[in-house]
């Protein structure tokens, strides 16, 4: 789809109803845009004249004008550029995660730049793969210029410019990195200061202002009656609505990737929503490769927390949270997009590729508690690590 509003772009731009910078100009079709007609008149499976009303639908191919131009339309090319935009972030949470815990390169590596299904989803001309780079990007921006204090220009432009991909393609995911961003930056306050009492009076109030702040910003940024359906109040309601949405495609069924959440409990589908992203689909919910892909790393995921629970208890990884700011923004947004994401989809295909944003947040947590608790990795992981490292 987004390949053929993209030739439509380049059809209309060349036949001069259109010019590069009205497209430039533009956020989504109507029936009144020159590209309407063009839109129309593609005779492919899906509606490419009604996705690219939406504004989120729209930059993506949009994005993709220029490098078709300098590729020749292949599409083959665009994904490869697309991909090493969504690599280029990747190798920016790299470098922020290993400034924070040197001695865990390996594991730093894996949770970045190898786990599977994260390289598989974001290696294509997709919106997944311009919002994974988009987080590494903002996200080692916003390092340089608070934390490490160097390369400020270049990195206020791409906060700027991964903030605006963000909050044009996929909102929800700047909303869940709100309140973690705020956690992580005003946790940096309390570092330099050595007396205890006066460290836990700043820890305090440096999470009750991040707290407000991440608040304020989330309604700010859902006040558009557009956006409206993100706000805090309409969470539920809209996770109820997508899942009425996609239990309307008996195909899904068919196909054994359906899933169903049917609590109307909060609490019960917070966790119904985080078992979802983080644990599913189990091996009995297999029905592809790309879902046993996906079924295999979260069983590893679900071996490794209940591994340290069982070691260490349930409550020390919670105790390690809050002396460590970044492990908080790890924390904060995994399981805030983990819920987002789990309770508003039914099929186990898109959640795959939904979720891949906070898979390497929840996996460096995981890996950075067992190294701070100083517990050993089960002896699996450890042949893993050996195998994709070795020298």
């Amino acid at each position: 789809m987004f390949f053929y509003a993209l030739k439509d772009m380049r059809e209309a731009i060349s036949n001069d109803d259109l010019s590069y910078w009205e497209l430039f100009k533009m956020e989504k079709s109507d029936e009144n845009t020159p590209l309407a007609y063009y839109f129309e008149l593609d005779n492919v499976k899906y509606p490419v004249a009604g996705f690219m009303r939406s504004r989120s639908n729209f930059l993506v191919p949009k994005l993709g004008v220029i490098p078709a131009m300098v590729f020749f339309n292949s599409y083959f090319a665009l994904c490869l550029v697309f991909s090493f935009f969504a690599l280029a972030g990747a190798i920016r949470l790299f470098k922020m995660f290993f400034y924070y815990f040197p001695d865990l390169k390996k594991e730093v590596a894996l949770a970045t730049l190898f786990l599977p299904s994260v390289c598989y989803w974001s290696a294509g001309f997709l919106k997944d793969s311009i919002c994974f780079g988009s987080v590494g990007f903002l996200l080692y921006g916003l390092f340089n210029v608070f934390i490490r204090r160097q390369k400020l220009m270049g990195s206020l432009f791409w906060i700027i410019l991964s903030s605006y991909f963000l909050y044009a393609i996929k909102v929800y995911i700047l909303l869940a990195l709100v309140p973690g961003i705020g956690f992580w930056l005003f946790g940096h306050l309390s570092t330099g200061v050595k007396t205890l009492s006066l460290k836990s009076a700043i820890t305090f109030l440096s999470l009750l202002v991040a707290g407000i702040a991440g608040i304020a910003l989330v309604n700010y940024l859902t006040s558009d009656e557009a956006l409206s359906k993100f706000s805090v109040d309409n969470i539920l309601e809209t996770s109820s609505y997508s899942r009425s949405i996609f239990q309307r495609g008996d195909e899904l069924r068919a196909e054994g990737a359906y899933f169903q959440i049917t609590t109307t409990n909060p609490v019960l589908l917070i966790l119904n929503g985080l078992v979802a992203t983080f644990f599913r689909p189990f091996p009995w919910e297999i029905s592809s490769a790309i879902v046993m892909l996906s079924s295999a790393e979260a069983l590893i995921f679900l071996v490794l927390i209940l591994y340290l629970f069982f070691k260490r208890g349930l409550l020390a990884p919670f105790r390690i949270i809050f002396n460590s700011p970044v492990l908080i923004l790890c924390f904060s947004f995994s399981i805030i997009f983990a819920i987002s994401v789990g309770i508003s989809s039914t099929n186990f295909g898109s959640l795959s590729r939904y979720k891949i944003p906070c898979l390497p947040f929840y996996l460096m947590f995981i890996l950075a508690v067992y190294h701070i608790t100083g517990l050993a990795y089960p002896g699996w992981l450890q042949k893993i690590l050996l195998f994709i490292f070795k020298k």
